[in-house]
Formats: C-alpha cells, sequence, structure tokens
C-alpha cells in the first residue's frame, strides 16, 4: 500500500443517516460487516443511503438467502482439493484455538461475501439502467428471515493497514497485488489477524491458483448467475441513474458507475478465495454448505 490511501467511510466514522444504513445493511442480510464497496461508495454524497433504501425489500427475503447458497456452491474451483494447510500451521505453533477463530471467521464471511455480492450486482445493473428486480418471482407469503446476525456468528476485527505491524502491512500488499486490486479486501483485512495463516493461505492455497483460467472461468460464470438472480429479484433493488443524479451530481454518478464495475470483481474473487480457505481446512462440502441456515 505505497500508493494513496483509498478513501472510505468506515463503520465506526460512519454518522446520521449513513452510519443508520450501515447498521440496516448488516442486520437484514445478518452480517457482521459492511462491505468495501458500501464503504468507498459512501464518499458520494447520498448514494448509499438511497441505494441501500431501493435494495432493502428484496434483501429481506429468503430469496436472497436461497440464491446466496447456490452462488457459494458455484465457488468452488475445478480440480483438486487445495493442500491441507494444518501441518505447515502446526510447525508454525498454529494451533486448534487459533484454528477454532480462523474458521469461525471464515464462516461468517462465507455467509455474507455471496450476499454481497448480489448487492452490488443489483446496484451495478442498476446504475446502467439494465434489470435489477421486480420480476415477481418470490413468493411474498414467506415469512423474512430474522433480523441480525445468527447466534453463534463471530464479530469481526478489520485490521487497519495504516496502523499494524510491517509484516501484516506486506502480507496485505500482497493479496491486493495477487489480485490486481487496488487495497486490501474486507476478507484479508480480517484474516490478518492471524498473519501465520494468511501468510500460509497464500502461499499454498491462494498463490497457486489465483488469475488461473479455472480461477477466471469460476469468476465469470458466477458472474453470470449473480445477474440472473437479480433480475429475478421481487423488487427492483438498484438506483437507475435518474434516482442516482437525485442524491447525487453527475459526476458522481459516473465515478460510482466505474467503482461499482471495479468492485463487482472484486467481490467475486474474495467470494471465491475465502471459499477455497474454507475448503482447505474442512473439504468442499463443508466450505459450500450455508454456514448459517435461516429457520
Amino acid at each position: 500500500m505505497s500508493g494513496p490511501t483509498f478513501p472510505q467511510v468506515e463503520f465506526d466514522d460512519a454518522r446520521g443517516l449513513l452510519r443508520s444504513s450501515y447498521e440496516d445493511m448488516q442486520a437484514v442480510l445478518r452480517v457482521p460487516w459492511v462491505m468495501f464497496a458500501a464503504r468507498s461508495l459512501a464518499v458520494f454524497g447520498g448514494f448509499v443511503p438511497a441505494a441501500w433504501q431501493a435494495a432493502r425489500t428484496s434483501f429481506a427475503t429468503r430469496y436472497v438467502e436461497r440464491a446466496a447458497d447456490e452462488l457459494r456452491t458455484m465457488a468452488i474451483l475445478p480440480g483438486d482439493d487445495p493442500p491441507d494447510p494444518r501441518p505447515r500451521l502446526s510447525r508454525l505453533g498454529f494451533g486448534e484455538a487459533d484454528l477454532a477463530q480462523v474458521r469461525a471467521a471464515l464462516r461468517a464471511l462465507n455467509y455474507g461475501n455471496v450476499k454481497y455480492l448480489l448487492l452490488i450486482t443489483a446496484w451495478c445493473e442498476g446504475i446502467q439502467g439494465r434489470a435489477c428486480g421486480g420480476a415477481g418471482a418470490l413468493v411474498w407469503s414467506e415469512a423474512a428471515p430474522p433480523s441480525g446476525p445468527p447466534d453463534g456468528m463471530a464479530a469481526l476485527h478489520l485490521v487497519d493497514p495504516g496502523d499494524t505491524t510491517p509484516q501484516v502491512r506486506e502480507l496485505l500488499t500482497r493479496a491486493s497485488d495477487m489480485h490486481l486490486h487496488h487495497g486490501p479486501s474486507s476478507d484479508f483485512r480480517v484474516l490478518a489477524n492471524w498473519p501465520v495463516f494468511l501468510q500460509v493461505a497464500l502461499d499454498d492455497v491462494l498463490g497457486p491458483v489465483v488469475r488461473s483460467a479455472p480461477y477466471e472461468a469460476t469468476a465469470l460464470g458466477l458472474l453470470g448467475r449473480a445477474r440472473e438472480h437479480v433480475r429475478g429479484l421481487p423488487a427492483a433493488a438498484g438506483l437507475h441513474p435518474d434516482a442516482a443524479l437525485a442524491v447525487c451530481s453527475e459526476a458522481d454518478v459516473a465515478a460510482i458507475t466505474g467503482l461499482l464495475f471495479l468492485f463487482q470483481r472484486f467481490i467475486l474473487d474474495v467470494t471465491i478465495d475465502m471459499v477455497r480457505c474454507a475448503q482447505a481446512l474442512d473439504g468442499r462440502e463443508e466450505a459450500v454448505a450455508s454456514p448459517f441456515p435461516v429457520p
């Protein structure tokens, strides 16, 4: 991270309507963090509160839960399972208590990433004037999922890249560079709480496959299916250009359009990455199972 800091509004710094939108987003999606994309888009006037309100009705449904579960199964790369990192972790002194914390974090991330993939796809389709819901695919008589993080979901701490050790900064830079990202994702900032695990994951689990042909094909397949799910959302879930111009300047809407396109690829990558980390630890069936089924 030798370049300029990418502007964003962290959860703890959000105030007023933005803070309430962050809190509601977490509650409705049943996740313990706000995605990097939303934190970055929050610098543009009233876009995030307006875009979240547009999406909220559709995302408080079991349709999204089912779509997210399907997308998670699609995030497994073809071919053999990744190497088991536990022997090397054990040699490095990374014990069972540490692994339990990593597993808990991965369960939360893998539950939420696919929901955020759907949300950013809805926003991306909407800002470009394409269909982003309203097909009436859902039977509205279904009970809404409970609000708030499920019982047993881990709280997540995102390491501040500017206030950590040189070792952790190097690992976060490596994760960003490996993916050609402009900065470290929320997921890698979470895994940075366990630098030993993050190093082994980058070396052995992710490094050999990121940006490979199977990885790119998997990302493309995920995107295509996410767009199909978004078109089938029960209500419109994105801001079309005219609606965006009501809360942002024309220049801001142009910047938002580009950022949404960028972050859509960003979240495809981390969705694949975190599922692969879980697969390396516990196998593919555990990696794709819904970590927190809706009762």
